[in-house]
């Protein structure tokens, strides 16, 4: 019988010593088979859950493995909360317009030139 983890092939006198233990790797022969039992078991239930997915989600669960799909129904935020948040959003966008006042201005002067 050869190992199914290592590959090992164990002697006659080492298979009567450990019949159910790899002499080379030390496995366990019947729990690494009711492991790779499970392994498999899981891969069917995941193969499943994937298969009941929307095409978009799938997508997202097949590329992040430990991802499950989330739905936002509500956020709970103060009225003083949220003009802070869009004051800094309006702020953080000053140099974004810059930048792209800046491109837009460098594609006329280039365009002006030919």
């Amino acid at each position: 019988m050869q190992c199914p983890n290592c590959g090992y092939e164990p002697t006659l006198s080492e298979l009567q010593r450990s019949p159910d233990n790899c002499v080379k790797c030390g496995i366990n022969y019947t729990e690494f088979k009711a492991s790779i039992e499970r392994q498999a078991q899981k891969e069917r239930a995941r193969a499943d859950e994937l298969a009941a997915m929307s095409p978009e989600v799938r997508e997202v669960a097949q590329e992040y493995r430990g991802a499950h799909p989330v739905v936002v129904i509500d956020i709970n935020m103060s009225f003083v909360s949220m003009v802070r948040f869009m004051v800094k959003w309006a702020i953080a966008a000053i140099p974004a317009v810059i930048i792209l006042m800046i491109l837009f201005w460098g594609l006329t002067s280039f365009i002006s030139f030919l």
